[in-house]
């Protein structure tokens, strides 16, 4: 049971969020085409200054993070969350404040790493554990912590390539890497077969399982070949625009047919639906606050705090029975 609100205009679709996944074999198609036909162009074009991966992961990550915001100019909504959204706030500005005083920006930047590729495995396989409609087994459970840590320590590896001891520990990094990765797998195939026999197990949910192992495999390629960017890249289109699509879905069925949100106030007279405003409003919201900050560890301090909100309050509005789940079906 979804607890979903009856005859919603829309729906989150399992095709749309497995077409999603197609990304991956994309960005590697190109990685790939570059070794063999261009002589690394793309590679050596993506040597740039850890500012710059910085404004450049900031710039991805800032709009999925105020579009899940956005949803709170909705009174009924601020009232329901009132206490998770008081908490979140303390700590994200407890966060910020302590970083600030006591760590620099490469630690920072570990801290984002995890706490970011944690989130994003997290909302990968919970959707693919949702469309299999199993519960999430020992095996399942092991089989994310498995992939959060090789994922975890790539991303913080790409991050810190300016420090010259995470340079030279490069090798051993990717060791590690492809030994989780491939702990993973096994126990992503343990999972399967326990579950392959059942008559009822959904064959989209199944493409959908394998195609995030797949795209964890097609990501260490990257990494392991000297695309990180593109591989932080990759993570961030698949888990940002999975993460769109289901806020622009919520926002057009909670306030398509009356609004409640201060946002879409103006707009919705205009005649334009709540569908379409989401990833405007969020991206221009992200630029006036990301033009604000022009210094590394400002920023490292400033993506840190609003990552760290933005996944504390996620843990709360997509539980079962709340107000945003009752504007969400899957089908």
């Amino acid at each position: 049971m979804q607890n979903v609100l009856p005859n919603p205009p829309l729906q989150v679709r399992y095709k749309t969020l497995l077409w999603i996944l197609a990304a991956a074999p994309i960005i590697g198609l190109i990685a790939l085409t570059d070794q063999l036909f261009l002589a690394g162009a793309v590679k050596h074009t993506m040597d740039i200054p850890i500012e710059d991966i910085l404004a450049i992961t900031a710039i991805l990550t800032f709009p999925h993070i105020i579009a899940s915001f956005i949803g709170f100019a909705d009174p009924e909504y601020a009232s329901f969350y009132k206490k998770p959204l008081l908490k979140g706030i303390v700590i994200s500005l407890g966060i910020a404040i302590g970083c600030k005083l006591f760590l620099d920006g490469p630690f920072i930047l570990f801290i984002v790493a995890f706490y970011s590729i944690y989130h994003n495995i997290m909302q990968q396989f919970g959707i693919s554990a949702m469309m299999l409609g199993r519960k999430q087994t020992l095996s399942y459970a092991l089989m994310k912590w498995a992939l959060v840590i090789p994922s975890g320590l790539a991303f913080a590896f790409v991050m810190l390539s300016f420090v010259p001891e995470v340079v030279e520990l490069r090798e051993q990094f990717i060791s590690i890497d492809a030994f989780f990765l491939v702990a993973a797998t096994l126990l992503a195939i343990r999972y399967y077969l326990q579950i392959r026999k059942e008559a009822d197990l959904p064959k989209i949910g199944v493409q959908y399982f394998i195609g995030n192992i797949v795209c964890m495999y097609i990501s260490y390629f990257l990494i392991a070949g000297g695309y990180g960017l593109m591989a932080i890249i990759l993570s961030r289109v698949i888990h940002d625009c999975t993460a769109y699509w289901i806020y622009m879905v919520h926002d057009q069925n909670r306030n398509g047919t009356k609004n409640h949100n201060y946002l879409y106030a103006l707009p919705t007279k205009l005649g334009i639906k709540p569908f379409w405003l989401v990833v405007p409003i969020a991206a221009v919201i992200s630029t006036l606050m990301l033009g604000i900050y022009d210094h590394v560890d400002t920023m490292a301090v400033i993506i840190s705090a609003f990552n760290i909100m933005h996944y504390y309050i996620e843990g709360h509005t997509w539980k079962r029975g709340t107000l945003h789940r009752q504007h969400v079906p899957f089908v």
